[in-house]
């Protein structure tokens, strides 16, 4: 697995940058330096000043394409499975051939057996699934290699996927087989969170300032990392410690403040109990 260095996805306002009718966005931004950039060096100021953002604000924004093949444990005979069956509602099936699992109801925990607790558990029945979160939404459902409509399914707590059309998820997926022929299916989504319209500015106008800095342009506003101090005919060279860049302090005041806000917003304390049934809210539904 390749580690990642860059945001999948960060869109930019800047220099450039048009409207949903194609007509140019004027921000007053001085984007000569820019422009005069090969399409390919442009690339890499931008990605450049959207992977400084994306590491500044702790990787959280950006929305990455994830496609996945659901594969319940008990199929995979005792490999590990993120999929949980709709009676259980939380944790995993039973793995490596354990034939007990742990269940909690109304606060007391017991040990069932895989179809052996009447209505309150199924192993059959699969309604939700548990995705690697956070969901942002659904690209596509395929189904015995056929698209589920959109309608038959929704995305609760930003992470579970669960059928609203009456039917079930399969109970298990042959992987073997392409996901475009009978017997299996698979999940297409979009995880993270996108990036706000406030950073997708700030990006643009620090790849402006990259820019100008690679150009050697005096009106950059990026601070000088270099001083050269003269006294009594002796010239000291003074290289910056880049103290502070580390937390987004590039001197732009719009960047910094954006990166600041989203590094330091207040946070409320919480209480977490095994015993409390975690509320439902659901985050996401295709339009009909």
């Amino acid at each position: 697995m390749s580690i990642a260095t860059a945001p999948c996805e960060w869109p930019i306002i800047g220099c450039g940058t048009e409207d949903d009718y194609g007509q140019a966005v004027d921000l007053g931004l001085d984007c000569r330096a820019l422009d005069s950039l090969s399409e390919a060096a442009r690339a890499v100021i931008e990605e450049a000043a959207t992977s400084h953002l994306w590491n500044w604000t702790g990787r959280r924004f950006g929305l990455c394409e994830l496609t996945l093949r659901p594969c319940r444990a008990d199929c995979l005979k005792g490999e590990s499975s993120y999929l949980g069956a709709s009676g259980l509602r939380r944790g995993l099936l039973p793995t490596q051939g354990a034939p007990w699992a742990p269940a909690l109801f109304g606060g007391a925990w017991y040990n069932i057996a895989c179809g052996r607790c009447g209505e309150t558990c199924s192993c059959d029945r699969v309604e939700q699934v548990a995705l690697p979160g956070p969901v942002d939404s659904v690209v596509e459902v395929l189904v015995d290699g056929a698209a589920l409509d959109p309608t038959a399914y929704r995305i609760d707590n930003r992470r579970l996927l669960v059928r609203v059309d009456g039917g079930d998820w399969p109970a298990c997926n042959d992987l073997g087989k392409d996901p475009t022929e009978p017997g299996t299916w698979q999940v297409s989504y979009l995880r993270g969170a996108p990036v706000p319209s406030a950073g997708q500015l700030a990006a643009g106008l620090l790849a402006c300032e990259m820019a100008k800095a690679l150009c050697g342009d005096s009106s950059c506003k990026l601070p000088q990392r270099v001083q050269n101090i003269s006294r009594e005919g002796v010239t000291t060279v003074i290289i910056d410690s880049f103290e502070g860049l580390e937390k987004g302090q590039t001197g732009i005041w719009f960047v910094d403040s954006w990166v600041m806000s989203m590094n330091n917003a207040p946070r409320r304390p919480k209480v977490y109990s095994p015993d409390l049934v975690r509320p439902r809210a659901t985050t996401w539904r295709a339009t009909p």
